[in-house]
């Protein structure tokens, strides 16, 4: 067999490892790694969970002695610093290796390079870039993440087919099919925190959860957008707690009392400045970033969706349309805010996949 075809082939064994760690490594990436000698795969692994051995560390423990002169198949550069585990650079070049396949080096400028370098430097051969757009979906998350300390960020939405997320007396409840809500719950659980406006709280009272068997026990953080604090003590989230914490953000100088009350049942209030009566975006983004969340969806509404629009703060947008008309110049769309004048400043996607649940279609793509 071609040797090219041949390494294809062990790389894409080694995505599909990695896809299984979809939605539990954060802030970490994901990473499928094999371990070949003459033909046999004598060592697999993948990265399950931040604070777990890597993808590489597993499967050089799983092939052993027998490593040497194997070749090892890894989807991303090995790691040369000290994190949760050790460097697994210094593994891979202590394992007799005879060759090393690399499908993407890492981003992260602490690892940048230096981990084939070094590799190299102990006279292994490292051959690096084969699949590299794989890699570059796959953990297009930790990519922004690690090249900015900022979460990616996702916009998610529901809508007829012209355009609307609710009717005009605020009923959206449901726009898309069971089978869409069901993917839908299964996408959530991919993200680190799902984020809304106080405004959803308060017309449709969210449990914000993830309710898909694929994410049994998977807890989230759930971000409220809220100057005023104005976040009902009644409203269902809060029975919701022991599936993930709820953080709201405010304005300097919301209600103290309900600040209070709201801290003693559990959530987290966080002050942050006030731009023409709205939250500064960014500084929330650097927030969570700070906490170590790498994605953010966010659910809506319209206010909130414009918002992170205006400001250029989304890097995804994923649209569920459904063939319903609902009418009415007081039905709220998932865009709003002034709008442009020219069609040639209209914002465009990039990347752009559509594919249909049922009567609904989903049209997923990138800014």
């Amino acid at each position: 067999m071609n040797s090219r075809i041949q390494d294809t082939n062990y790389l894409e064994m080694c995505y599909a490892l990695a896809e299984k760690a979809r939605g539990y490594t954060s802030p970490n990436p994901y990473v499928g790694a094999l371990v070949v000698r003459a033909g046999e795969i004598i060592g697999w692994g993948y990265h399950e969970k931040a604070g777990r051995p890597h993808a590489e560390a597993v499967a050089l423990e799983r092939a052993g002695q027998r490593a040497r002169d194997a070749t090892a198949y890894i989807t991303l550069e090995p790691c040369t610093h000290w994190g949760r585990t050790p460097p697994c650079v210094d593994l891979v070049r202590q394992s007799g290796l005879k060759r090393v396949v690399i499908s993407d080096y890492d981003p992260n400028p602490q690892v940048y390079r230096k981990g084939v370098r070094r590799i190299r430097a102990s006279g292994i051969q490292v051959s690096v870039g084969l699949l590299k757009e794989r890699h570059r979906t796959l953990n297009e998350v930790y990519i922004k993440y690690a090249t900015q300390n900022v979460p990616f960020v996702t916009l998610k939405a529901a809508v007829s087919l012209d355009g609307k997320i609710a009717t005009a007396s605020s009923v959206s409840q449901w726009i898309s099919s069971p089978a869409t809500r069901e993917y839908i719950h299964l996408v959530r659980g991919e993200y680190d925190a799902l984020l809304v406006g106080i405004d959803t709280i308060l017309k449709d009272d969210p449990r914000l959860t993830v309710r898909h068997p694929h994410w049994r026990g998977k807890q989230q953080v759930r971000v409220i957008l809220d100057s005023r604090l104005r976040f009902p003590l009644t409203a269902r989230i809060l029975e919701t707690l022991s599936r993930g914490g709820i953080l709201i953000f405010t304005g300097q100088h919301a209600p103290a009392r309900k600040r209070l009350t709201l801290e003693k049942m559990g959530v987290r209030i966080v002050s942050v400045p006030l731009s023409q009566g709205r939250l500064q975006l960014p500084k929330i983004l650097d927030w969570l970033a700070g906490q170590e969340i790498s994605s953010v969806l966010v659910e809506g509404g319209g206010r909130v969706h414009t918002d992170f629009l205006e400001k250029g703060l989304a890097d995804k947008l994923l649209v569920t349309v459904s063939p319903k008309l609902i009418g009415g110049t007081r039905a709220p769309s998932f865009f709003q805010g002034r709008g442009i004048q020219d069609l040639q400043d209209a914002q465009g996607l990039k990347r752009i996949r559509e594919f249909r649940i049922q009567d609904d279609v989903l049209i997923e793509g990138y800014f």
